[in-house]
């Protein structure tokens, strides 16, 4: 065998190999599974990988975990405002103040859950379905398969009503009497809304509702309004 045939050879050989790690890759690599999850309190349903555990599920907030994905479901509907600044500590540290998020983090550590090396975070929540969910994992295509997956449900909020009883001219409509207004009129019926909707448009501020039914803010650098105050 001339010096040719070996080289050929060779190549041969390391074209089988290479053949055969790309056929394992292809066929024989562990595939990610998924179950469907819904959220209870408005039906909206979401496919996460099915080896995924409970880790906790405290003040309404569901996280579930596995080797590389970490999982985060919150509804807001009925909850107060400690429950909601428990998820905005969990939220925060990575995707800020902002209502929506998609950005790459190394070494995450969050709701009790770590993992290492560079991840996907994507947060995303729905004004409607007063849903909020966080997916980080190590692998992208986890997180495109989550929320490529989600249906969103229906609010099942219950909105309270303001005490009418002492009115003699009760209105006859179903709409639910407003417990504050935002700063464009627009009626909000909950204290519960209120809270959501001053946290995802402020962050962590002090604000009160005022004797007019409008919402005031107690932060310094707002109007009443919500207005940034010029310096």
């Amino acid at each position: 065998m001339n010096r040719n045939h070996i080289i050929i050879a060779i190549l041969c050989v390391i074209l089988a190999v290479l053949c055969i790690g790309i056929g394992y890759t292809l066929f024989f690599a562990e595939q990610t599974e998924y179950t469907s999850m819904t959220i209870a309190e408005s039906g909206t349903i979401l496919d996460i990988p099915d080896d995924m555990t409970v880790k906790s599920n405290q003040s309404g907030i569901t996280v579930l975990e596995n080797k590389n994905t970490v999982v985060i479901v919150f509804n807001t509907a009925n909850k107060g405002l400690g429950e909601i600044m428990a998820f905005a500590t969990i939220k925060s540290p990575i995707f800020g103040n902002n209502f929506n998020g998609n950005l790459t983090v190394k070494n995450p550590s969050i709701a009790g859950c770590s993992l290492d090396g560079e991840c996907n975070a994507v947060y995303d929540g729905n004004n409607d379905t007063h849903d909020n969910i966080i997916v980080i994992s190590k692998n992208k295509d986890i997180v495109d398969h989550i929320f490529s997956s989600i249906k969103w449900g229906n609010s099942t909020v219950a909105v309270a009503e303001a005490d009418t009883s002492s009115s003699s001219s009760e209105s006859t409509s179903s709409q639910p009497s407003a417990y504050a207004y935002k700063s464009d009129g627009t009626p909000m019926y909950s204290q519960e809304e209120v809270d959501d909707y001053m946290l995802n448009k402020y962050g962590m501020v002090d604000y009160h509702v005022g004797d007019n039914g409008y919402i005031d803010m107690d932060e310094e650098g707002y109007d009443n309004a919500g207005n940034p105050i010029d310096e």
